[in-house]
C-alpha cells in the first residue's frame, strides 16, 4: 500500500512537472519560439523546485510526509490550471515556475517513507520500485501528451497532468503514518544490526532497521563528511544527460529524422518501461552486494560510451539513431533510485527529509542549467552535439562516484 500510493503521487507529480518536453513542438509553434528558446522553458519547473525545495524539506521533517505530499499535489494542479490565463511565453514561464515551486516535496517525502518503512536489506528494491514512478510518469506523458497537444494545443494538453495531480491528492491521505520505532520484540529489528552511514570515518551512523532516530542524535549532520556531497555531485552530473535526453529526444526525432510528434513520443515512451525495470534491478542488485554506488560507477561508464556513439553513429548510419537513443534514455534514468537510497541511508531518518530535499534541490540546479547550457550547443553545432556534451558529464560522474562501505 505504501509503495502503490507513493507511486501514484510520484507519477502525478512527474507528469505535471516534466510533461513540457513532450509538447515542446506545440509550445514552440504557439509562441513563435526557436527550439533552443522553447527548451529553456522546459527548465522553469525545475527552477521553481530550486527556489522552494529546501524549505519543503524542513516541512517534511516537521509536519510529515502525507500532508506535505497532498498539499503539494493540490498546489501543482492549481498552478497548471492558470495556464489558460497565460498570454505569452513570459506568463507561461511564470506558470511553469509556480508549478515547479509547488511540486517539489513529493519525491523527497515519498523517499522518506521508504526509509521509515523498510529495513536496509529491502530499501534498494523498495526505492527502485518507488523511483520507477519517474520513468513511468514520463512514459505516460510521452504517450498521452503529444497526441493531446496536436488536438487541443499546448495548454489543453498540460491541463491533463493538472487533473491527474488533483485526483492523486486524496489517495495520499489514505497512507498510515510510518513506524518510527519497531517494538523490541520485532524479529527483524533483533536480527539486523544498525547500519553505519558508510562514510570513511564510520562515525555518526544512520539509525538502523528498528532503531529510533534518537540513536544517532539530532546534531549528527551527515554533511560533516564528504561522502554525501559526492553522491549529490554524481546525481547532478548524471542529471545533465538525463534532462537533455528527456528535453530533446522527441524534437531530435522530429527535426533530424522527420518523425511525427506522436510517433516520436511513442518511441520515447518505449524507453520508460525498461528504464523503470532498470531501477528495480539495480536496487535489488545493490541490496545483494551491499553497495549502492558501485553499480552507479558502472552505469556512468556505459552511458559515456553510448552517448558518444549516439552523437557520431547516426550521421553515417541513420538506422542506428533510434536504437542508440532508446539505450541512452534507459541508461540515463537508471541511476536515480541508487543515489536516492544512498543519500537517505547516509542521512538517517532524522535528516532524511532535508537531505532528500537537498538531493532534489541540487538535481533541480542541474535540470535548470542544462537547457541553458545546451542552447548554445544546439545553435552552434546542432542537436547531435548535445549528446557528445552529455558524454563529458557522464565521464565526470565516473570520477566523482565515492568509494563507500556498506549500503551507501
Amino acid at each position: 500500500m505504501i509503495l502503490s500510493i507513493s507511486m501514484v503521487a510520484q507519477i502525478a507529480s512527474v507528469a505535471a512537472l516534466y510533461g513540457v518536453p513532450y509538447v515542446l513542438p506545440q509550445l514552440r509553434d504557439a509562441y513563435g519560439l526557436s527550439t533552443a528558446q522553447a527548451g529553456m522553458l522546459v527548465g522553469l519547473p525545475a527552477f521553481g523546485l530550486l527556489v522552494t525545495l529546501l524549505a519543503w524539506g524542513v516541512v517534511i521533517d516537521r509536519v510529515g510526509e502525507r500532508p506535505t505530499m497532498a498539499l503539494s499535489l493540490l498546489l501543482t494542479a492549481g498552478s497548471l490550471a492558470l495556464l489558460p490565463l497565460a498570454t505569452g511565453p513570459w506568463t507561461v514561464g511564470g506558470v511553469l515556475f509556480l508549478a515547479g515551486a509547488a511540486g517539489g516535496p513529493v519525491n523527497a517525502a515519498s523517499g522518506r517513507l521508504i526509509l521509515s518503512w523498510f529495513a536496509a536489506r529491502e530499501r534498494g528494491l523498495a526505492m527502485g520500485i518507488r523511483q520507477s514512478a519517474l520513468p513511468l510518469g514520463m512514459g505516460i506523458a510521452a504517450v498521452v501528451l503529444p497526441g493531446a497537444a496536436e488536438r487541443w494545443g499546448f495548454i489543453g494538453a498540460m491541463l491533463l497532468p493538472a487533473a491527474l495531480a488533483a485526483a492523486a491528492a486524496p489517495t495520499v491521505l489514505l497512507l498510515s503514518s510510518p513506524p518510527r520505532q519497531r517494538p523490541t520484540g520485532d524479529k527483524r529489528a533483533k536480527s539486523e544490526p544498525a547500519e553505519g552511514r558508510g562514510t570513511p570515518e564510520g562515525a555518526g551512523g544512520a539509525s538502523g532497521p528498528g532503531e529510533p532516530d534518537s540513536a544517532r542524535g539530532p546534531s549528527a549532520s551527515p554533511y560533516r563528511a564528504w561522502t554525501i556531497w559526492r553522491v549529490h555531485g554524481v546525481s547532478m552530473l548524471l542529471g545533465v544527460p538525463q534532462i537533455s535526453l528527456m528535453a530533446y529526444a522527441l524534437v531530435y526525432l522530429v527535426q533530424e529524422h522527420g518523425w511525427s510528434a506522436p510517433a516520436a513520443g511513442a518511441v520515447v515512451a518505449a524507453a520508460q518501461v525498461p528504464g523503470a525495470a532498470g531501477r528495480l534491478l539495480l536496487g535489488l542488485g545493490s541490496d545483494r552486494i551491499g553497495d549502492r554506488m558501485r553499480p552507479v560507477r558502472v552505469l556512468a561508464s556505459v552511458s559515456t560510451c553510448c552517448l558518444l556513439l549516439l552523437a557520431a553513429a547516426p550521421g553515417a548510419a541513420p538506422w542506428t539513431a533510434v536504437p542508440l537513443l532508446l539505450v541512452c534514455l534507459v541508461l540515463s534514468m537508471s541511476h536515480n533510485g541508487l543515489t536516492f537510497t544512498s543519500v537517505a541511508e547516509i542521512a538517517g531518518t532524522a535528516w532524511a527529509g532535508r537531505a532528500l530535499a537537498v538531493q532534489n534541490w541540487l538535481q533541480a540546479v542541474s535540470t535548470t542549467l542544462t537547457p541553458v547550457m545546451m542552447a548554445p550547443v544546439i545553435d552552434g553545432a546542432g542537436l547531435p552535439a548535445v549528446f557528445a556534451a552529455c558524454a563529458v558529464f557522464a565521464a565526470a560522474a565516473v570520477a566523482a562516484v565515492p568509494v563507500t562501505s556498506g549500503r551507501s
